[in-house]
């Protein structure tokens, strides 16, 4: 399995990079997991859009969503109409998508994208891939996601607040990617609804995961001052998604 991270910033995207985005190879099986505001461009490095097997969106904030949108006129002006194309999204995605389109164009909406409808402990096959969900403690409706190969996994926090739960969708993940929206300082501030650095480090440790990849990072903060202290906590490898970074497993 290959990861490209399409983007990885909280909220808006640091100069030059994009919001929360990660795209997952697994032989010709291509996964996306977020595809937040700026992940569209970067996509078109690694693949042709039309090749897409399906999106997983984990919560309903721009910041994981906003580039549904290219992506949808895309493959709606498409010659060949690869219509039809999976999104695991929370209820009501398309709903809330359709808002910012015009009334023709919301009627394309459900023959671009298939919704299927995520609650907690559904899952799906992707390919060769298997997608879990987790319910997330966030301020709206939210997912952590594990994905799983056949002699890989991967778990992804989306947003969310520290909770057992997300112990579960990581535990023993052979790569954890994990929001680390704040230091450890602003433990407080994150607890609405996100990590800290600190938490992060925990949660890895606690769940068995083998490796740490640090998303989410608000650009503010330094993201070299957000991996050393989530080193502290975890104890293994531990690095800062960085834009077009690309990782293999199971190879």
């Amino acid at each position: 399995m290959r990861l490209t991270v399409l983007g990885a910033s909280a909220t808006y995207p640091r100069p030059g990079e994009a919001c929360n985005g990660y795209l997952l190879q697994e032989k010709d099986t291509y996964l996306i997991l977020d595809f937040g505001n700026g992940c569209m461009s970067f996509l078109a490095r690694a693949l042709d859009f039309a090749r897409i097997s399906a999106v997983a969106i984990s919560h309903l904030h721009v910041d994981h969503f906003a580039d549904l949108y290219p992506l949808f006129y895309a493959l709606r002006f498409h010659p060949e109409r690869p219509w039809g194309l999976p999104l695991y999204a929370p209820d009501g995605a398309l709903e809330v998508l359709g808002r910012l389109l015009g009334e023709e164009s919301r009627t394309f909406l459900p023959r671009v994208f298939s919704h299927r409808v995520i609650s907690p402990g559904c899952g799906f096959e992707v390919g060769g891939m298997r997608l879990s969900f987790y319910p997330a403690r966030h301020n709206v409706e939210a997912y952590h996601f594990r994905v799983e190969g056949g002699n890989w996994s991967v778990a992804y926090s989306g947003d969310t607040a520290y909770h057992d739960g997300l112990l579960d969708a990581a535990r023993g993940a052979d790569l954890f990617l994990c929001e680390a929206t704040m230091p450890r300082a602003y433990e407080k501030e994150a607890s609405i609804g996100h990590l800290t650095s600190r938490q992060a480090g925990e949660a890895a440790r606690l769940a068995g995961a083998a490796e740490l990849i640090l998303v989410h990072i608000w650009p503010a903060f330094d993201r070299r001052v957000i991996v050393r202290e989530a080193e502290e906590e975890f104890g293994g490898p531990v690095r800062a998604a960085r834009q077009d970074m690309r990782l293999s497993l199971g190879e």
